[in-house]
Protein backbone atom coordinates (compact mmCIF):
# COMPACT_ATOMS: atom_id res chain seq x y z
CA UNK A 1 0.00 0.00 0.00
CA UNK A 2 0.99 3.69 -0.97
CA UNK A 3 2.35 5.90 2.03
CA UNK A 4 3.36 8.88 1.89
CA UNK A 5 6.68 8.23 2.85
CA UNK A 6 7.34 6.29 -0.16
CA UNK A 7 7.19 9.78 -2.31
CA UNK A 8 10.98 10.53 -1.70
CA UNK A 9 12.68 7.02 -2.54
CA UNK A 10 10.14 7.20 -5.95
CA UNK A 11 11.88 10.83 -7.14
CA UNK A 12 15.10 10.50 -5.37
CA UNK A 13 16.94 8.44 -7.79
CA UNK A 14 15.72 11.20 -10.90
CA UNK A 15 17.70 13.87 -9.73
CA UNK A 16 21.17 11.35 -9.04
CA UNK A 17 20.75 10.13 -12.74
CA UNK A 18 19.78 13.49 -14.46
CA UNK A 19 22.56 15.57 -12.74
CA UNK A 20 25.29 12.70 -13.07
CA UNK A 21 24.74 12.27 -16.86
CA UNK A 22 24.15 15.93 -17.76
CA UNK A 23 27.37 17.11 -16.12
CA UNK A 24 29.05 14.33 -18.14
CA UNK A 25 27.51 15.55 -20.80
CA UNK A 26 29.19 18.80 -20.56
CA UNK A 27 32.39 17.68 -20.20
CA UNK A 28 31.80 15.84 -23.66
CA UNK A 29 31.31 19.20 -25.08
CA UNK A 30 34.45 20.70 -24.14
CA UNK A 31 35.96 18.09 -26.42
CA UNK A 32 33.12 17.49 -29.22
CA UNK A 33 31.77 20.63 -29.59
CA UNK A 34 32.20 21.49 -33.55
CA UNK A 35 31.19 17.57 -34.36
CA UNK A 36 28.71 16.79 -31.68
CA UNK A 37 26.77 20.41 -30.63
CA UNK A 38 23.79 18.76 -29.46
CA UNK A 39 25.72 17.53 -25.99
CA UNK A 40 25.92 20.90 -24.35
CA UNK A 41 22.02 21.00 -25.32
CA UNK A 42 21.81 17.67 -23.35
CA UNK A 43 24.11 19.09 -20.53
CA UNK A 44 21.50 22.06 -20.23
CA UNK A 45 18.28 20.40 -20.28
CA UNK A 46 19.31 17.33 -18.39
CA UNK A 47 20.97 20.76 -15.97
CA UNK A 48 17.42 21.93 -15.61
CA UNK A 49 14.94 18.70 -15.37
CA UNK A 50 17.55 17.80 -12.96
CA UNK A 51 17.03 21.27 -10.79
CA UNK A 52 13.46 20.74 -10.44
CA UNK A 53 14.04 16.82 -9.60
CA UNK A 54 16.58 17.64 -6.91
CA UNK A 55 14.00 20.53 -5.28
CA UNK A 56 10.91 17.79 -5.68
CA UNK A 57 12.99 15.34 -4.13
CA UNK A 58 14.45 17.31 -1.51
CA UNK A 59 10.64 18.88 -0.58
CA UNK A 60 9.32 14.90 -0.13
CA UNK A 61 12.29 14.12 2.00
CA UNK A 62 12.02 16.94 4.16
CA UNK A 63 8.23 17.04 4.56
CA UNK A 64 7.22 13.07 4.52
CA UNK A 65 9.73 11.06 6.17
CA UNK A 66 10.96 9.98 9.42
CA UNK A 67 13.22 11.23 11.85
CA UNK A 68 15.79 9.19 13.34
CA UNK A 69 17.99 9.05 16.31
CA UNK A 70 21.19 8.01 16.93
CA UNK A 71 23.84 6.86 14.18
CA UNK A 72 21.11 6.45 11.89
CA UNK A 73 19.80 10.00 12.52
CA UNK A 74 23.39 10.98 12.15
CA UNK A 75 23.62 9.90 8.79
CA UNK A 76 20.30 11.04 7.74
CA UNK A 77 21.04 14.52 8.86
CA UNK A 78 24.42 13.97 6.58
CA UNK A 79 22.22 12.93 3.95
CA UNK A 80 19.81 16.08 4.11
CA UNK A 81 23.00 18.56 4.15
CA UNK A 82 24.70 17.09 0.96
CA UNK A 83 21.71 16.70 -0.63
CA UNK A 84 20.32 20.22 0.06
CA UNK A 85 23.97 21.64 -1.22
CA UNK A 86 23.14 20.04 -4.59
CA UNK A 87 20.12 21.42 -4.65
CA UNK A 88 20.67 24.91 -4.05
CA UNK A 89 24.05 24.67 -6.27
CA UNK A 90 22.22 23.45 -9.01
CA UNK A 91 19.50 26.43 -8.74
CA UNK A 92 22.37 29.28 -8.96
CA UNK A 93 23.60 27.28 -12.27
CA UNK A 94 20.29 26.72 -13.55
CA UNK A 95 19.82 30.63 -13.37
CA UNK A 96 22.89 31.62 -14.48
CA UNK A 97 22.81 29.05 -17.59
CA UNK A 98 19.22 29.77 -18.52
CA UNK A 99 20.52 33.44 -18.80
CA UNK A 100 23.42 32.49 -20.93
CA UNK A 101 21.30 31.24 -23.06
CA UNK A 102 18.74 33.75 -23.47
CA UNK A 103 21.88 36.08 -23.64
CA UNK A 104 23.15 34.08 -26.63
CA UNK A 105 26.87 34.02 -24.52
CA UNK A 106 28.78 30.70 -25.55
CA UNK A 107 31.79 31.53 -23.59
CA UNK A 108 33.04 33.96 -20.92
CA UNK A 109 33.87 33.77 -17.45
CA UNK A 110 30.21 32.57 -16.12
CA UNK A 111 30.48 29.57 -18.81
CA UNK A 112 33.17 28.11 -16.47
CA UNK A 113 31.65 29.42 -13.33
CA UNK A 114 28.49 27.42 -14.35
CA UNK A 115 30.86 24.34 -14.87
CA UNK A 116 32.07 24.41 -11.85
CA UNK A 117 28.74 24.98 -9.96
CA UNK A 118 27.49 21.72 -11.63
CA UNK A 119 30.89 19.87 -11.01
CA UNK A 120 30.31 20.63 -6.98
CA UNK A 121 26.62 19.85 -7.54
CA UNK A 122 27.38 16.48 -9.16
CA UNK A 123 30.09 15.50 -6.33
CA UNK A 124 27.22 16.47 -3.77
CA UNK A 125 24.22 14.76 -5.05
CA UNK A 126 26.36 11.91 -5.65
CA UNK A 127 27.66 11.65 -2.14
CA UNK A 128 24.40 12.47 -0.98
CA UNK A 129 23.60 9.55 -2.98
CA UNK A 130 26.09 7.18 -1.05
CA UNK A 131 24.76 8.21 2.32
CA UNK A 132 21.21 7.65 0.82
CA UNK A 133 22.01 3.94 0.27
CA UNK A 134 24.07 3.40 3.68
CA UNK A 135 20.83 4.37 5.43
CA UNK A 136 18.82 2.02 3.33
CA UNK A 137 21.31 -0.48 2.85
CA UNK A 138 22.76 -0.67 6.64
CA UNK A 139 19.86 0.22 8.41
CA UNK A 140 16.49 -0.11 6.76
CA UNK A 141 16.35 -3.71 5.23
CA UNK A 142 15.16 -7.00 7.40
CA UNK A 143 12.42 -4.48 8.68
CA UNK A 144 12.95 -4.32 12.16
CA UNK A 145 10.58 -2.15 14.20
CA UNK A 146 12.42 1.36 15.49
CA UNK A 147 10.07 4.44 17.24
CA UNK A 148 10.95 7.58 15.70
CA UNK A 149 11.69 10.81 18.22
CA UNK A 150 8.17 12.01 17.51
CA UNK A 151 6.82 8.16 18.69
CA UNK A 152 5.62 6.91 15.50
CA UNK A 153 6.79 3.03 14.54
CA UNK A 154 9.33 3.01 11.62
CA UNK A 155 11.53 0.23 10.20
CA UNK A 156 15.11 0.09 10.11
CA UNK A 157 17.32 -2.63 9.24
CA UNK A 158 19.48 -3.84 12.37
CA UNK A 159 22.61 -5.45 12.37
CA UNK A 160 22.88 -9.24 14.21
CA UNK A 161 24.40 -6.96 16.71
CA UNK A 162 21.40 -4.77 17.57
CA UNK A 163 19.38 -8.08 17.97
CA UNK A 164 21.64 -9.61 19.79
CA UNK A 165 21.91 -6.38 22.37
CA UNK A 166 18.08 -6.19 22.37
CA UNK A 167 18.22 -10.05 23.55
CA UNK A 168 20.78 -9.10 26.35
CA UNK A 169 18.91 -5.94 27.17
CA UNK A 170 15.55 -8.02 27.58
CA UNK A 171 18.01 -10.84 29.58
CA UNK A 172 19.73 -8.36 32.00
CA UNK A 173 16.27 -6.82 32.91
CA UNK A 174 14.79 -9.97 33.51
CA UNK A 175 17.80 -11.52 35.70
CA UNK A 176 17.54 -7.99 37.80
CA UNK A 177 14.01 -8.59 38.54
CA UNK A 178 14.45 -11.94 39.48
CA UNK A 179 17.19 -11.41 41.71
CA UNK A 180 15.57 -8.65 43.78
CA UNK A 181 12.82 -11.63 44.28
CA UNK A 182 15.16 -14.17 45.10
CA UNK A 183 16.72 -11.37 47.58
CA UNK A 184 13.51 -11.34 49.17
CA UNK A 185 12.82 -14.96 49.70
CA UNK A 186 16.61 -15.44 50.98
CA UNK A 187 15.64 -12.82 53.52
CA UNK A 188 12.24 -14.92 54.64
CA UNK A 189 14.03 -17.77 54.93
CA UNK A 190 15.83 -16.13 57.20
CA UNK A 191 19.32 -15.94 54.99
CA UNK A 192 20.81 -13.24 55.55
CA UNK A 193 24.23 -13.11 53.26
CA UNK A 194 22.73 -14.88 50.57
CA UNK A 195 19.53 -12.25 50.42
CA UNK A 196 22.74 -9.42 50.01
CA UNK A 197 24.08 -11.48 47.30
CA UNK A 198 21.06 -11.32 45.68
CA UNK A 199 20.93 -8.25 45.98
CA UNK A 200 23.62 -6.95 44.82
CA UNK A 201 23.58 -9.24 41.66
CA UNK A 202 20.22 -7.47 41.09
CA UNK A 203 21.66 -4.12 41.41
CA UNK A 204 24.65 -4.98 38.75
CA UNK A 205 22.05 -6.95 36.39
CA UNK A 206 20.59 -3.56 36.46
CA UNK A 207 23.65 -2.00 35.37
CA UNK A 208 24.11 -4.34 32.20
CA UNK A 209 20.55 -3.33 31.21
CA UNK A 210 20.89 0.46 31.00
CA UNK A 211 24.26 -0.13 29.20
CA UNK A 212 22.78 -2.09 27.17
CA UNK A 213 20.03 0.14 26.83
CA UNK A 214 22.11 3.06 26.05
CA UNK A 215 24.09 1.12 23.05
CA UNK A 216 21.24 0.43 21.35
CA UNK A 217 20.00 4.23 21.50
CA UNK A 218 23.11 5.09 20.26
CA UNK A 219 22.56 2.91 17.17
CA UNK A 220 19.13 4.47 16.98
CA UNK A 221 17.12 2.05 18.80
CA UNK A 222 14.85 2.72 21.06
CA UNK A 223 13.51 -0.40 22.96
CA UNK A 224 11.04 -0.65 26.14
CA UNK A 225 11.40 -3.76 28.15
CA UNK A 226 10.04 -5.42 31.04
CA UNK A 227 10.90 -8.59 32.74
CA UNK A 228 9.75 -12.03 31.54
CA UNK A 229 7.73 -14.45 33.96
CA UNK A 230 10.01 -16.21 36.08
CA UNK A 231 9.99 -18.54 39.28
CA UNK A 232 10.76 -18.13 42.59
CA UNK A 233 11.36 -21.48 44.39
CA UNK A 234 13.69 -22.13 47.70
CA UNK A 235 16.78 -20.29 47.99
CA UNK A 236 18.54 -23.36 47.09
CA UNK A 237 16.73 -23.82 44.00
CA UNK A 238 16.91 -20.28 43.31
CA UNK A 239 21.06 -20.42 43.58
CA UNK A 240 21.37 -22.87 41.24
CA UNK A 241 18.81 -21.29 38.48
CA UNK A 242 20.98 -18.16 38.78
CA UNK A 243 24.30 -20.03 38.81
CA UNK A 244 22.94 -21.68 35.46
CA UNK A 245 21.68 -18.57 33.61
CA UNK A 246 24.98 -17.15 34.57
CA UNK A 247 27.21 -20.07 33.35
CA UNK A 248 24.76 -19.96 30.00
CA UNK A 249 25.67 -16.27 29.45
CA UNK A 250 29.37 -16.50 29.95
CA UNK A 251 30.32 -19.78 28.35
CA UNK A 252 27.42 -19.21 25.25
CA UNK A 253 25.66 -16.19 25.11
CA UNK A 254 27.87 -13.37 25.72
CA UNK A 255 30.67 -14.97 23.86
CA UNK A 256 28.62 -15.57 20.67
CA UNK A 257 27.21 -11.93 20.97
CA UNK A 258 30.71 -10.03 21.27
CA UNK A 259 32.07 -12.22 18.52
CA UNK A 260 29.07 -11.12 16.35
CA UNK A 261 29.75 -7.00 17.78
CA UNK A 262 33.68 -6.85 16.53
CA UNK A 263 32.51 -8.01 13.04
CA UNK A 264 30.48 -5.40 12.79
CA UNK A 265 32.62 -3.12 14.03
CA UNK A 266 29.98 -1.97 17.00
CA UNK A 267 32.43 -0.42 19.35
CA UNK A 268 30.26 0.59 21.87
CA UNK A 269 28.67 -2.99 21.88
CA UNK A 270 31.68 -4.82 22.27
CA UNK A 271 32.50 -2.59 25.17
CA UNK A 272 29.12 -3.45 27.16
CA UNK A 273 29.26 -6.94 26.55
CA UNK A 274 32.67 -6.83 27.93
CA UNK A 275 31.59 -5.27 30.65
CA UNK A 276 28.38 -8.20 31.46
CA UNK A 277 30.94 -11.21 30.66
CA UNK A 278 33.40 -10.23 33.21
CA UNK A 279 31.03 -9.40 36.09
CA UNK A 280 29.02 -13.02 34.92
CA UNK A 281 32.32 -14.57 35.29
CA UNK A 282 32.50 -12.88 39.11
CA UNK A 283 28.77 -13.75 39.69
CA UNK A 284 28.80 -17.41 39.17
CA UNK A 285 32.07 -17.71 41.63
CA UNK A 286 30.09 -15.78 44.13
CA UNK A 287 26.90 -17.91 43.54
CA UNK A 288 28.83 -21.26 43.67
CA UNK A 289 30.01 -19.68 47.22
CA UNK A 290 26.71 -19.56 48.50
CA UNK A 291 25.78 -22.64 47.26
CA UNK A 292 28.61 -24.16 49.20
CA UNK A 293 28.07 -22.72 52.09
CA UNK A 294 24.41 -23.22 52.06
CA UNK A 295 25.18 -26.71 51.99
CA UNK A 296 27.52 -26.92 54.18
CA UNK A 297 24.93 -25.05 56.84
CA UNK A 298 27.71 -22.37 56.93
CA UNK A 299 26.21 -19.06 55.08
CA UNK A 300 27.41 -16.91 58.36
CA UNK A 301 30.98 -17.28 56.43
CA UNK A 302 29.27 -15.55 53.42
CA UNK A 303 29.71 -11.77 52.97
CA UNK A 304 26.73 -9.70 54.49
CA UNK A 305 28.53 -6.33 52.43
CA UNK A 306 28.91 -6.20 48.80
CA UNK A 307 29.73 -3.02 46.34
CA UNK A 308 28.67 -2.58 43.00
CA UNK A 309 30.88 -0.70 40.50
CA UNK A 310 28.41 2.11 39.01
CA UNK A 311 29.87 1.72 35.30
CA UNK A 312 30.08 -1.85 34.59
CA UNK A 313 28.03 -3.62 37.16
CA UNK A 314 31.19 -5.20 38.40
CA UNK A 315 30.49 -7.06 41.72
CA UNK A 316 32.83 -7.21 45.03
CA UNK A 317 32.60 -8.73 48.33
CA UNK A 318 33.69 -6.74 51.55
CA UNK A 319 36.86 -9.47 51.48
CA UNK A 320 38.15 -8.50 47.68
CA UNK A 321 36.95 -4.84 47.15
CA UNK A 322 39.38 -3.00 45.25
CA UNK A 323 39.94 0.97 45.43
CA UNK A 324 39.51 0.82 41.51
CA UNK A 325 37.51 -1.10 39.38
CA UNK A 326 39.28 -3.70 37.42
CA UNK A 327 37.19 -3.64 34.46
CA UNK A 328 36.47 0.31 34.02
CA UNK A 329 38.98 1.68 36.82
CA UNK A 330 36.19 3.82 38.90
CA UNK A 331 37.04 4.37 41.80
CA UNK A 332 35.89 2.24 45.25
CA UNK A 333 33.76 6.18 46.46
CA UNK A 334 32.17 6.01 43.53
CA UNK A 335 30.87 2.34 44.62
CA UNK A 336 27.20 1.34 45.24
CA UNK A 337 27.02 -0.51 48.98
CA UNK A 338 24.62 -3.23 49.13
CA UNK A 339 24.20 -4.86 52.29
Amino acid sequence: MFEISHLHPMLVHFPIALITIGFFADVLSLFFTKKEPCLSKVGFYLMIVGTLGAVAAFLSGEYFTHEYSGVLGEVKERHELFCKIAMYVMIAASLIRIYLVWKKKTNGGLKWLVFGLYFVATVSVGYGGLLGGTMVYNYMINDTPYINNDGKEAETNAMKTVENMKAALQGETTASAKYAAFAQKASEENLPQIAALFKATSKSESIHAANHHKVLEEMGYKVDVKPEAFNVATTKENLEAALKGETHEVEQMYPEFLKQAKADNADNAVKSINYALGTEEKHMELYQSAIDALAANKTSTLASLYYVCPKCGFTYSKDDVEESCEQCGTTKDKYFVVK
